[in-house]
């Protein structure tokens, strides 16, 4: 599947399940894309490994369904790449944000800041 590009995903964030795989250190200074979901890669495997209940506990919101479409993005979208092969890997439909989060801020998308 594509990467996804600002455009598409400013227009039609609310379809996706988008998750951050930057620390929680890196969104909580430069901020995040309001409804994205933060889990470290360092973590991601293995958070998709958890029972449902056991992630919803651990990462305070629902694990996405196997039929969501998920963006993953960080800081430049190295790391959201390895990301989406992760994801693929557990049977997620999974795109990525090529530009990540500095292609969103250069392009004027909302910023939040604290914990997504």
């Amino acid at each position: 599947m594509s990467d996804i590009d600002f455009e598409e995903l400013n227009d039609k964030k609310d379809e996706f399940f988008i998750i951050d795989v930057r620390s929680p250190g890196e969104l909580e200074y430069q901020g995040h894309i309001p409804g994205a979901h933060n889990i470290p890669l360092s973590e991601l495997d293995e958070a998709m490994a958890l029972e449902d209940e056991e992630f919803t506990e651990k990462y305070g919101f629902e694990k996405p369904k196997e039929d969501a479409t998920v963006i993953t993005l960080c800081q430049k979208g190295g790391r959201a790449r390895k990301a989406r092969e992760l994801m693929v890997a557990a049977g997620f439909i999974t795109r990525v944000y090529g530009g990540s989060f500095d292609d969103w801020k250069a392009n004027g998308g909302e910023v939040e800041f604290g914990k997504p």
